[in-house]
């Protein structure tokens, strides 16, 4: 099958998704609350970005390419996703204040590599180490202090709080 046919396919799949997404979000109960978008907000632009997409794959499926990722990208592709599958583990062993400040060091480092290419290893780890810890911070400070919210506490940080 050739490149242009699967993405028209791909294009149908995605619109599909979409309108599903669409008719699910509406069964969403609305909030009570004066011009607040409530939870449908979020799967609607979601939706509506995906149905998009769609649309361009079927009208413009592009041409063929030759190689899709070479090996190289493959394993920085490999090395991201097991970096979020131990962001999961960290939020359920450490909790939010845990995963957060390190899972930001340790993915900044990674891309730090091709974004910082004049710097050493010491500045990448240095620079890496701030945003980490910065970032954490402020991610804290705005997600829990000032918007409330409940994050994951972590089966560790609740055994050491009783």
């Amino acid at each position: 099958m050739e490149k242009s046919t699967k993405n028209r396919i791909l294009g149908f799949i995605s619109l599909g998704i979409a309108l599903w997404v669409t008719y699910m979000s509406m069964g969403l109960k609305a909030t009570a609350y004066q011009g607040d978008p409530g939870p449908r907000m979020f799967p609607l632009i979601g939706a509506v970005i995906m149905a998009v997409c769609g649309i361009v794959m079927i009208v413009a499926p592009g041409q063929k390419e030759k190689v899709f990722l070479t090996k190289e990208q493959w394993k920085s592709c490999a090395k991201l996703f097991s970096m979020y599958l131990l962001l999961v583990l960290l939020l359920y062993l450490g909790g939010f204040l845990a995963a957060v400040p390190v899972m930001l060091f340790i993915i900044t480092y990674m891309l730090s590599g091709l974004s910082l290419t004049d710097k050493t290893k010491k500045q990448r780890l240095v620079t890496s180490l701030i945003f980490g810890i910065v970032g954490g911070i402020v991610l804290y400070l705005m997600y829990v202090k000032l918007l409330d919210a409940k994050m994951p506490e972590g089966i560790l940080m609740s055994m050491l709080r009783k």
